[in-house]
């Protein structure tokens, strides 16, 4: 009995250390920080979901023309998504270094146990804008091994969703001078 009270203040101590970190310094730099500092580590040492991936090349929507700090707040405050901390870190080679996502959202039509949802990651631009990645997915809230498995995955609905929803915003749309080097 005695081990699992501890083994619970641990576990507490961890999970209030955790809030008290995100709420000071920001959700988007505390994912920053560990996506920074896993690829210190080479990927054999590492599980899947704590290394630094590339996004997949299908979901790059284009560049929404505000700086990443205000694409993050009008995302939560004006179009209804939410931040997420549960899923995996991405970044991409460009001109040599390592560009690492800035914030990573969800938007969920029918709340928060609903069928689907739109995640949509965002990555800084060279010249202070915005690089949108969407897909459509299964909500793991409700169907965790749907989502892990893909089932619902659609790329194209992602973008289609999030450029209807960005319509009256500056957004430029791929063409082959403004997709990341890896995008054909």
């Amino acid at each position: 009995m005695r081990r699992g009270r501890s083994t619970f203040g641990v576990l507490l101590v961890l999970l209030a250390s955790l809030w008290v970190i995100t709420a000071r310094v920001g959700l988007y730099r505390a994912r920053l920080g560990a996506g920074r500092l896993s690829v210190a580590f080479p990927d054999r040492l590492l599980p899947r979901h704590v290394s630094v991936l590339p996004p997949p090349a299908a979901e790059y929507v284009g560049v929404w023309e505000v700086p990443p700090a205000e694409a993050r707040s009008r995302l939560r405050a004006e179009f209804g998504f939410s931040q997420l901390f549960r899923a995996y870190l991405h970044g991409y080679e460009r001109d040599g270094r390592t560009v690492h996502e800035v914030g990573s959202y969800v938007y969920r039509p029918n709340g928060l146990v609903g069928p689907n949802q739109l995640h949509v990651r965002l990555f800084p631009t060279d010249d202070g804008h915005t690089e949108l990645w969407a897909h459509w997915e299964s909500n793991p809230n409700r169907s965790p091994i749907s989502h892990l498995k893909k089932i619902g995955y659609d790329t194209e609905e992602g973008q289609r969703r999030l450029r209807a929803m960005l319509a009256d915003e500056p957004l430029r749309t791929p063409d082959s001078d403004s997709r990341p080097d890896f995008v054909s």
